[in-house]
């Protein structure tokens, strides 16, 4: 009961404000309220008192009761600025009029103090606050003049100015105040706003990151399982194994080692080190991938012996950032090293001709989980990178100096002080941090067992090369983005489309896009790190074929990808036979048919008979339209679209009974049910295989 009264209180003294109401608005629409319900406490006391008194003069009272009334009616309707100062001018107006004709001498004229303070919560001008300040202080004092309501020692002396003026800067003071820490509170807000949408983006993209080396690793340890490494010795499957659990952990230790320099207890183990020899290692590993990119990469030393105090295994990871960073965001040019001494303390600029910083993010480059936005970051990163150098730098006393422009390039320099101290013998690093540098795969795999050609499109090297291994009985292209994709098409002849989701420049989706713009039929199977269910039907929307999660299974894969090849030959054989063309048809006729299927999939009866009645299309018609559009006849379509619901309903809810399932989607029986999912996505539909069916 107390709780709806309070809710209903809550709701009249905020009459007129809605959810697009500002909090600084929402308060001074308050504030007028309660106003008018003071100034009705007071006149019902009033009303009281004369009444008692046998002076009522009613008219009166209905006069302010209604203008009262009509400035809360006003801020009902929204007229928030003409129910202030409708306000303001009424109470002026009634206390010149009662104070010096109604009740004269009864200092009813210190009612004009609300006034300036009223004025100083809706009004933002000064100079207007100080002008109506003035008017109160005159209408205080010139009326009595004239009509000699109190003797001079009452009213005209010093003191109701001093407590006017005392009250005027009271209240200016604190408006001033509330005013500076709103807009603190304000910028604090929209800061942790940004902090949860970069942390947000952080976890998207980190999960994106693991994803594929966990695929990779699904790659290899499916090599092991089958016993099928004959052209892949047993080392090279190990090293690859090795290497994406090595990426992994330094994903997940950068992680941990940002949280960890932050405690009071952290400590750097300090060593002497030529740097010069250290940055010539990062160069020889990081050499390889810059090549593999057409980037010139050059490293400059001025002088071979620079002597420094460092923490070998912590500065070589905030090295990698940076050096990461420039191979991540250039394209084309050069990327160049420079070791100098200067003053007591050596220079290592690391320069790329990327894509630059604009200035306003030039000052944020270094803050936890924040990207720039960018295609390129869009991809993947964790934002964290370039946070955990700064850390390491400075806490080695050094600093990191950042120069950079936008569509030019970056320079990050970093400024470490000489050691003095140290004898002439150099000290060689030790090599703790996992060298990254890729396997040479062959471009493309080409085989003339199958005339298929296969353009894999994705932006991690090692993912595409893992492709092209699993497709080896086809001919394969590749592109890094998007845009590589669509200038390939252009060129060559492609049967069939492997694509990535998230990639720089133009990703999956987008690319999808622009290929149905260009009435593009090739069949498509997007492999992505997205698990999102929205994701997945936009996409599946577009018209793709199919849908697959990594970490995926290679068995998986080819059975779909064998499928689609079967739906898509079966369809350009009937089209061809009955000289069809996708033009003479609607598309929104099959969009239409898939969400009737989809909705009613439950119903076991759900066949050709129902759907043409349904569709008010003879059988003869409607089974040409669905083999046409979709190389199936419609009892297979229907099994398509029963199977296509049931995997969803397994990838929202890995835990489902295979009894409830196989109901959901129109089977009474599930071994007939797992049956036939097995054979269509090759594996079964079981909860120890949910984990594959994405």
């Amino acid at each position: 009961m107390i709780k709806k009264i309070s809710n209903l209180l809550y709701r009249y003294i905020t009459l007129g404000a809605d959810e697009n109401t500002s909090q600084n608005d929402l308060k001074k629409i308050t504030l007028l309220h309660i106003f008018c319900n003071t100034w009705y406490l007071f006149l019902i006391a009033s009303f009281i008192e004369d009444f008692l008194k046998n002076k009522l003069i009613l008219m009166n009272y209905l006069t302010i009761f209604s203008s009262t009334i009509i400035v809360q009616v006003l801020q009902y309707y929204k007229k928030f600025y003409i129910a202030r100062l409708s306000f303001m001018s009424f109470i002026f107006v009634s206390v010149i009029y009662f104070s010096n004709y109604v009740y004269k001498g009864q200092l009813l004229e210190y009612f004009l103090l609300a006034l300036p303070c009223m004025a100083l919560i809706y009004i933002d001008n000064k100079k207007i606050n100080i002008l109506i300040f003035v008017v109160c202080l005159m209408v205080l004092y010139i009326p009595n003049l004239y009509f000699k309501h109190y003797p001079i020692p009452v009213l005209n002396n010093v003191n109701p100015p001093f407590l006017f003026l005392n009250l005027f800067i009271v209240m200016s003071y604190f408006k001033s105040l509330n005013i500076r820490n709103e807009k603190i509170l304000e910028a604090k807000t929209r800061e942790l706003e940004e902090l949860d949408k970069f942390k947000s983006q952080f976890f998207t993209n980190i999960s994106h990151e693991i994803r594929t080396p966990l695929t990779l690793i699904n790659g290899h340890i499916s090599d092991l399982d089958a016993h099928t490494f004959e052209n892949r010795s047993l080392p090279t499957i190990q090293s690859g194994i090795k290497k994406q659990i090595n990426i992994i952990t330094n994903m997940v230790d950068n992680v941990l080692d940002l949280a960890k320099m932050r405690s009071s207890n952290f400590s750097l183990e300090l060593k002497p080190i030529n740097i010069s020899e250290l940055i010539q290692k990062h160069y020889l590993n990081f050499e390889p991938l810059f090549k593999q990119k057409n980037i010139a990469f050059h490293i400059f030393k001025n002088s071979k012996d620079c002597m420094v105090n460092i923490d070998v295994v912590f500065f070589e990871k905030a090295i990698n950032n940076i050096l990461t960073n420039a191979l991540k965001y250039t394209d084309e040019g050069e990327v160049k090293i420079t070791i100098s001494k200067k003053n007591q303390h050596v220079h290592i600029a690391i320069s790329d001709t990327g894509i630059g910083i604009s200035k306003n993010d030039l000052k944020h480059v270094f803050d936890r989980f924040y990207q720039v936005n960018n295609d390129t970051n869009k991809s993947g990163g964790s934002g964290i990178g370039l946070a955990f150098s700064k850390e390491i730098i400075k806490l080695h006393n050094a600093q990191i100096l950042l120069a950079s422009e936008l569509n030019v390039g970056s320079t990050f320099t970093i400024v470490l002080p000489l050691e003095k101290s140290i004898a002439a013998t150099l000290v060689t690093p030790v090599d703790t941090t996992p060298v990254f540098i890729k396997e040479e795969y062959p471009l493309q795999q080409v085989s003339i067992e199958s005339s298929h050609i296969f353009l894999v499109v994705d932006d991690n090297y090692d993912m595409r090369q893992y492709l092209i291994s699993i497709l080896n009985n086809y001919s394969c292209l590749e592109a890094s983005n998007g845009l590589e994709a669509l200038e390939i098409i252009k060129e060559k002849r492609v049967d069939f489309i492997i694509t990535d989701y998230m990639m720089p420049k133009l990703n999956g989706y987008e690319f999808i896009l622009k290929l149905k713009e260009l009435n593009n039929n090739t069949p498509i199977i997007m492999l992505t790190a997205k698990p999102d269910i929205p994701i997945k039907l936009d996409v599946l929307k577009l018209g793709i074929d199919d849908y697959i999660t990594k970490p995926f299974d290679e068995e998986e894969l080819l059975i779909r990808i064998k499928n689609c090849i079967k739906n898509y030959t079966s369809k350009n054989s009937y089209n061809e036979a009955h000289q069809i063309y996708a033009n003479d048809y609607h598309d929104y006729f099959i969009t239409n048919l898939k969400q009737y299927i989809y909705k009613n999939s439950r119903e076991t009866t759900l066949n050709q008979d129902i759907l043409s009645e349904e569709f008010n299309i003879s059988k003869s018609s409607f089974y040409r339209k669905v083999k046409s559009q979709t190389g199936l006849n419609p009892n297979n379509f229907i099994k398509e679209i029963r199977l296509q619901k049931a995997r969803e309903i397994l990838e929202r809810n890995p835990t489902i009974l295979l009894k409830q399932i196989a109901l959901e989607v129109g089977y009474n029986h599930d071994t007939h049910f797992s049956k036939i999912y097995f054979k269509r996505f090759g594996v079964r539909p079981t909860r120890t295989n949910n984990k594959n069916i994405s």
